[in-house]
C-alpha cells in the first residue's frame, strides 16, 4: 500500500510504494503523520479532489497549471513551517527539488494539453470524414431525396429492345432515377 512520506533534507513529500529513500538526495524517508496531513491539507480529501480534477480534461492549460501549483504550495507550507528548523534540512536542496517539481508539473500539464489537442483533432477528423461520407451520397437535384437507383446497362438494353431508339433517347446521358419524383439525372 502507498504511504505518504517526506524527506527531511530536501522537503520532497509524496506517495511512496516500495522506495524508502528520497529520489532527490537519497536519504531515508520519514512517514508523514496524519495530523500533518490534516493540518496542511496534503494527501487528504481535498488533495484527492484536486487529483480528480487534474485527471479530467474539462480545464484549460492555465487551470491545470494552477491546480498543480496548489499541490506544490500546500507541501511548501508544510516544509516552511515544519522542516525549516530541522538541522538536516537544506534550503539549497529544497529549492533544487522545488524547481525540478515545477518543471515536472509544467511538462505534465503541457503533455496533457497536447494529448487533449490530439484527441480533439482526431474527433474533428472523424466528424469531417463522416460529413464527407454523407455529402458523397448522390441526391436527386429536383427533390433532394437520397432514395435513388442507378440506371443500369441492362435497363437501357431492355428499353432499347422494347421501344427502339425512342427508349434509348429517354435515358441518354442519365445515370440515376429518383424513386420519389421519378426524375432522371
Amino acid at each position: 500500500m502507498f504511504k505518504v512520506m517526506y524527506c527531511e533534507r530536501c522537503g520532497d513529500v509524496g506517495y511512496v510504494f516500495l522506495r524508502r529513500k528520497c529520489k532527490n538526495c537519497k536519504i531515508k524517508l520519514k512517514l508523514l503523520p496524519e495530523e500533518m496531513k490534516q493540518k496542511y491539507n496534503i494527501f487528504e480529501e481535498s488533495w484527492d479532489e484536486i487529483g480528480v480534477k487534474l485527471n479530467t480534461f474539462w480545464h484549460t492549460f492555465d487551470e491545470e497549471l494552477n491546480l498543480r501549483k496548489e499541490y506544490i504550495s500546500r507541501t511548501d507550507n508544510f516544509v516552511m513551517n515544519e522542516l525549516i528548523n530541522n538541522p538536516v534540512f537544506s534550503m539549497e536542496e529544497y529549492k533544487k527539488q522545488l524547481e525540478k517539481q515545477y518543471e515536472d508539473e509544467i511538462r505534465i500539464a503541457e503533455m496533457n494539453r497536447r494529448e487533449l489537442h490530439e484527441r480533439q483533432m482526431k474527433h474533428l477528423a472523424a466528424m469531417q470524414k463522416e460529413k464527407d461520407r454523407q455529402n458523397c451520397i448522390p441526391r436527386c437535384p429536383i427533390c433532394g431525396s437520397s432514395n435513388i437507383q442507378k440506371i443500369t446497362i441492362g435497363t437501357r438494353a431492355v428499353k432499347t429492345a422494347a421501344f427502339g431508339v425512342v427508349g434509348a433517347v429517354d435515358d441518354a446521358g442519365k445515370t440515376y432515377k429518383c424513386r420519389n419524383c421519378d426524375s432522371k439525372f
